[in-house]
């Protein structure tokens, strides 16, 4: 099981190299996309300028940086879908990526580019992104067929599910989970929406929007209901307030709050998930440090042998406030 840091910076590279990161995954567009799309068409799932690597020249740096400490680079080509006119530039973008930059690994959404880098004869091992949505063992099988190396889960699924899957996956795709920083409110791989609030996506103001309650029928809630269904919709708020990271705040000791998966890692380490995701590659560098080290904190104790339970007890000790653990709506994976 290997934690998996976001990264957009060579300067990045030593800081958390030295700190645990034992994959890297990052993204890069390049100055013909922006030429032919701007800024308004993301090559992958983060904006252009804030969560991607600026130039060819630093990713072939920041790339070599990692191999001399023995981490994996993997490049992020996963828009959700891409126009037939947007193919051929993708595909070579793609072989650039592997045969120049030597990229470890390309992490790809659309079923469409995957088939199509597969036919290419593309000489480079592919991961399935949670936007492509792989939901059952049916899905898996799909992706396998096509000699996929890895599959990232969406963040909905639960660990009775994740486990499942990985009965159906073992011993020929690799498994990759979320643990740390982001979440959506919705199944990712079935919104149209950017996760990024100014161009669009809406899940990020639901706090802010009027509701009125009706009853399955269409009529007005009773008096008497109308209590309990305004505290429902408080704890929904208050739920959304996580998903989208808790404002990028961070705990008293620097540590950051958002969606959390640290409970669930003995689970994950008998299921055999191979990779731990952390969220963030348009995070500070400090965000990126204090979630890798947290992240770290709890899988040294796995590795150790440490019995599941004091783990957890180990894991929510470090979240503070602690009824942030307690209320539940900080899990990505509620184990109890």
């Amino acid at each position: 099981m290997k934690i998996l840091t976001p990264i957009n910076s060579l300067q990045e590279v030593e800081m958390l190299a030295e700190n645990g990161a034992e994959e890297f995954y990052c993204g890069l567009v390049p100055e013909e996309w922006l030429r032919r799309y701007g800024g308004a068409l993301w090559l992958n799932r983060r904006s252009p300028k804030g969560g991607n690597v600026p130039t060819f020249a630093e990713l072939n740096a920041l790339i070599a940086a990692a191999h001399r400490y023995g981490i994996p680079v993997f490049l992020t080509l996963n828009a959700p879908t891409y126009a037939p006119e947007q193919m051929p530039l993708v595909i070579d973008l793609a072989r650039r990526l592997v045969e120049e930059a030597e990229a470890d690994a390309l992490i790809i959404a659309d079923p469409g580019l995957l088939m199509a880098l597969v036919e290419s004869g593309l000489d480079a091992p592919l991961h399935v992104s949670s936007l492509a949505a792989t939901l059952n063992g049916r899905a898996i099988d799909f992706f396998r067929q096509w000699g996929v190396k890895r599959i990232i889960l969406p963040r909905s699924v639960t660990l009775d599910e994740m486990r499942r899957l990985a009965e159906t996956a073992r011993g020929t795709v690799e498994l990759e989970a979320f643990i740390l920083n982001e979440g959506c409110a919705f199944e990712e791989g079935y919104c149209p929406t950017s996760k990024h609030h100014s161009v669009g996506a809406y899940c990020t103001g639901l706090v802010a929007m009027e509701a009125n309650f009706l009853t399955a029928r269409g009529e007005e809630v009773p008096p008497d209901k109308r209590d309990e269904v305004g505290a429902l919709l408080q704890d929904y708020h208050r739920w959304l307030f996580f998903v989208n990271n808790a404002g990028c705040s961070l705990s008293p000791e620097g540590l950051p709050y958002g969606p959390c998966g640290l409970c669930a890692i003995p689970q994950m380490h008998r299921m055999g998930i191979a990779s731990l995701k952390i969220v963030g590659r348009e995070a500070s560098s400090w965000r990126k440090l204090a979630s890798l080290r947290l992240v770290k904190a709890i899988v040294d104790r796995v590795r150790q042998g440490i019995p599941a339970d004091e783990v957890r007890a180990y894991a929510q000790s470090l979240r503070t406030p602690r009824e942030y653990c307690r209320s539940g709506f900080m899990c990505y994976y509620r184990w109890w």
